[in-house]
């Protein structure tokens, strides 16, 4: 994808002098592994009474002589050691007081020079350069011209299991495409898009350095906090960038603290690679069926993901979409139970404030506002049963090899079961139908009407004797987790209304860009 990350690599660092305000924060100018672990920076008493404090380069080392009082005793602030760097040493560093302080405490000596490190644990094999997010791309044609789906991984570093439900999908997709004519009409007529991680960079950090890596490797924090200290704080929770029910928008589960766990960025799409998931959404139009893979507990869940203070959500989904959420999420939870029996529990299915919280400016919410995709998402890793505590028990963001592998084998059955999904969308040609109860008809004081349909569909409608369209108003739910609202008509009235399903199949054929007039129409006249 054409967004680099920001790449496995840090700044060098050291913090001379505790964690007080005596202390000195050293931060190199090139990355750790282009150099700045090659600096070092020593302070020296020179051993001379009413001495200056200067600073001398020599390559990539760094002395500073700290000034003297008459008796020979060091006698450098804090304060003023970091301006003496930064004037003298710039080539290679910066340096800041800790955290912020004023600097004031004296500056010892450093008994040995202090070496910069960026920290970083992992071998030589793992590449510090920006990475490019790759996608795998699965089909007979790929070129646009089928509906698209797409499964995405490792938006939070620290959820490992989650990249291998991508894995093995692909891998049943091809190696079973020749003998399996189930996957062969998949492949033929899809095209399916795979993102086995969308931050490489931060799942690095947290295979080698620091395992509870959430998020991703860009530090967005001033000098009060990019000390040493706050290494493992910094970064952007990229299922908190995005352009929809942001944090900036108002909305609630984002957070502004640069070190915080669930830091939104500095601004919508300020991240790589958020922009990528973007970009690839951009680029293939043909995408009408997503799913953001996570861990862990056991949910499945889609928008509206996010709510205000006043807990007020995203616009709902119509009656009819919110329907087709349902239908077909439980052909996909059947498919995760086929494996090894795994129930993900009612209380842990459906949209997402009703079941977990809410999750200011995630991707799925993008993928369904803003592209109109159909966007799921998986909470791998539900709780197991122990037999010998009879409770439930967790099983965390790295569980062992042996519950990690059958968690990636159910929920590949569950990603295959969304492709299916969009096969069976993709060859649904049959236009919904629908009955409005009750019909026409002359009635006494007000009348609920309901509007039922054939299968899941989102229903358009008038009551000024209007024709309708794609802008009309549409039946919503009538509460959460409830099912569609029906119309109360208190005076004679004209309900003309027309039903599309999931696939863009209309009703009678109907055209609502046009000046066609075969709509549904009832007239309720009351008395």
């Amino acid at each position: 994808m054409p967004n680099k990350t920001n790449g496995y690599r840090r700044l060098a660092q050291a913090t001379i002098g505790g964690t007080t305000n005596l202390a000195v924060v050293v931060s190199s100018k090139a990355w750790g592994h282009e150099g700045g672990n090659d600096v070092s920076v020593e302070f020296k008493n020179p051993g001379t009474n009413n001495a200056p404090l200067k600073v001398t380069v020599d390559g990539t080392k760094i002395l500073v002589d700290l000034a003297t009082d008459s008796s020979g005793k060091a006698t450098s602030t804090a304060a003023q050691v970091v301006k003496a760097l930064n004037e003298n040493a710039s080539q290679l560093v910066t340096a800041t007081t800790y955290r912020g302080n004023t600097g004031a405490g004296v500056v010892a000596p450093t008994t040995n020079a202090a070496i910069l490190t960026d920290g970083l644990k992992a071998g030589a094999d793992v590449s510090r350069d920006p990475f490019t997010v790759k996608a795998i791309r699965i089909g007979k044609h790929r070129d646009g011209s089928k509906p698209g789906v797409l499964g995405y991984a490792q938006e939070h570093a620290r959820e490992w299991v989650t990249p291998l439900v991508t894995i093995e999908t692909a891998e049943r997709l091809l190696r079973n495409y020749n003998q399996d004519s189930g996957t062969r009409k998949l492949v033929d007529n899809l095209d399916i898009f795979l993102v086995p991680s969308v931050n490489p960079d931060g799942a690095n950090y947290s295979l080698n350095d620091y395992n509870m890596q959430r998020k991703n490797m860009t530090n967005h924090c001033g000098p009060t906090a990019s000390d040493p200290g706050y290494r493992n704080n910094w970064g952007v929770d990229l299922n908190r960038n995005h352009s929809v029910g942001s944090v900036f928008d108002g909305y609630i589960g984002g957070g502004t603290s640069c070190t915080g766990d669930t830091y939104a960025g500095p601004a919508e799409n300020s991240e790589p690679e958020g922009r990528n998931l973007v970009w690839l959404a951009d680029k293939n139009p043909n995408i009408k069926f997503a799913m953001n893979i996570h861990s862990y507990g056991g949910y499945f869940m889609w928008s509206p993901g996010a709510y205000d203070s006043k807990r007020t959500t995203l616009p709902r989904p119509s009656a009819g979409e919110e329907a087709f959420y349902w239908a077909a999420s439980n052909n996909i939870l059947n498919d995760i139970q086929d494996h090894r029996g795994t129930v993900i529990l009612p209380s842990r299915t459906g949209p997402i404030p009703d079941v977990l919280y809410s999750a200011a400016g995630n991707s799925a919410d993008y993928l369904w506002y803003e592209k109109g995709i159909y966007a799921w998402n998986f909470e791998v890793g539900a709780d197991l049963w122990n037999k010998d505590t009879k409770r439930w028990q967790a099983v965390g963001f790295q569980p062992a090899f042996v519950e990690g592998h059958e968690e990636a084998m159910e929920f590949a059955n569950g990603l295959i079961g969304l492709i299916k999904v969009a096969y069976n969308s993709a060859k649904d040609h049959q236009p919904p139908s629908s009955k409005a109860t009750p019909g026409n008809g002359k009635y006494t004081g007000p009348v609920d009407v309901k509007i039922e349909t054939s299968e899941p569909a989102t229903i358009y409608y008038t009551l000024d004797g209007s024709r309708p369209t794609f802008q009309s108003a549409k039946i919503k739910l009538s509460g959460t987790r409830e099912f569609a609202e029906t119309l109360k008509i208190e005076k004679t009235t004209t309900i003309n209304y027309f039903t599309v399903d999931a696939a863009g199949n209309i009703e009678k054929n109907y055209n609502p860009l046009s000046n066609g007039k075969n709509y549904n129409s009832v007239t309720l006249t009351i008395k």
